[in-house]
C-alpha cells in the first residue's frame, strides 16, 4: 500500500483502511487475527450484518447462547495463540542459540568499544567505530561491564553492555618456542651475517641534515613528479626553525609512518561524539 499524492497529504484518506487491513490479517504465529484475539469475534461488513446467519428460527435467535459460543470460541483461541507464541519464542532462541558462543569477558581482560556516535558532517558507515582498547575493570553484572577510562582521552559512562565489546585478540595460537639456552650462548645469525663496519654510525653530508620529528602535513592540488603535493612540517635536529619539505625530498620513512599513524587515530577520535553517555540500562 501506497500514498497517490506525491506530497503524501492524502493519508487520512487511508488510515482507517490500513488500520482495519492491519487488524484483520492472519498472524502466521498466533494463528488468528489481532481484532479476534482483543474483543472475541470477527469483525462483519454492513452486507454481512444484514444477512442471516445460520438457523434463526431455533437456538441461534437464543442471545445467551450466542454469547456462550462465541466465549467459548475466543478462550480457546487466546489459550492456543498462547501456546503458540511460547513455542515460536523457543524456536527462536534455539536458532539464536547454535551460533552463539560463550561470552569470554571477565575482569582484566583488554576489550573494543563499539561507539556508532559520530559527529555531524562525517559518515557513520566510513567513521571508525570500534574504539579503546579498555581495561574491563569490574564485572557489574552478566550482560554489563565497568571499564577503565581514568588516563585515556574517552569522557563516556564506564559502565556498557557486553553486546557492545569485543575482545582484543591475543594471538593464542601462535607457536612459541621455549629458549633453553643461556643468554651469553646465544648465536645472533643476523650479527653474523653483518659486516664489520655496519654497527659504525653513517656519517652525514655536509648538505644532508637529520630529522628530529614530524610536527604537521599539508597538500594542495599542485603536482610535482606526476603526483600531488604533499610536504610535511619537519623539525630539524639541533634548530630551532622549522620547514616545508616535500616528501620526496625527505629519508625518514619510520617517523613518516608514526605521524601518520598518530595523526589517523587522532582523526578517528575526533569523529567520535561522546557528548551523550554510555550506559546500561
Amino acid at each position: 500500500m501506497y500514498v497517490e499524492d506525491e506530497h503524501q497529504r492524502d493519508w487520512d484518506e487511508y488510515a482507517e483502511r490500513l488500520t482495519y487491513s492491519l487488524n484483520t490479517a492472519y498472524d502466521r504465529v498466533r494463528k488468528e487475527t489481532p481484532f479476534f484475539l482483543v474483543h472475541g469475534w470477527d469483525p462483519r461488513s454492513t452486507i454481512e450484518a444484514s444477512l442471516s446467519v445460520g438457523n434463526t428460527q431455533r437456538q441461534d435467535v437464543q442471545p445467551r447462547r450466542w454469547r456462550f459460543h462465541i466465549q467459548k470460541h475466543y478462550l480457546h483461541a487466546r489459550a492456543q495463540a498462547a501456546d503458540l507464541l511460547k513455542d515460536a519464542i523457543a524456536e527462536r532462541a534455539e536458532a539464536h542459540n547454535e551460533t552463539a558462543t560463550e561470552n569470554a569477558i571477565e575482569e582484566g581482560t583488554q576489550v573494543w568499544l563499539f561507539l556508532d556516535r559520530v559527529k555531524p558532517g562525517y559518515a557513520k558507515k566510513l567513521a571508525h567505530q570500534w574504539h579503546g582498547p579498555f581495561r574491563v575493570q569490574e564485572m557489574v553484572s552478566s550482560y554489563a561491564v565497568k571499564l577503565e577510562v581514568v588516563g585515556t582521552p574517552y569522557h563516556l559512562y564506564p559502565v556498557v553492555h557486553i553486546p557492545k565489546l569485543k575482545l582484543v585478540r591475543q594471538f593464542p595460537t601462535r607457536p612459541a618456542i621455549d629458549l633453553r639456552v643461556p643468554p651469553e650462548d646465544r648465536l645472533d645469525f643476523d650479527e653474523e651475517m653483518l659486516p664489520e663496519d655496519s654497527w659504525a654510525p653513517e656519517a652525514l653530508g655536509a648538505d644532508v641534515f637529520e630529522v628530529e620529528a614530524i610536527l604537521d602535513v599539508r597538500s594542495g592540488r599542485r603536482t610535482r613528479y606526476g603526483r600531488a603535493l604533499k610536504e610535511y612540517l619537519v623539525r630539524w635536529k639541533g634548530y630551532v626553525e622549522t620547514t616545508w619539505v616535500d616528501e620526496a625530498d625527505l629519508n625518514c620513512g619510520g617517523l613518516i609512518y608514526d605521524f601518520n599513524r598518530r595523526r589517523t587515530r587522532e582523526s578517528r577520535f575526533e569523529a567520535m561524539q561522546s557528548s551523550e553517555p554510555t550506559s546500561a540500562e
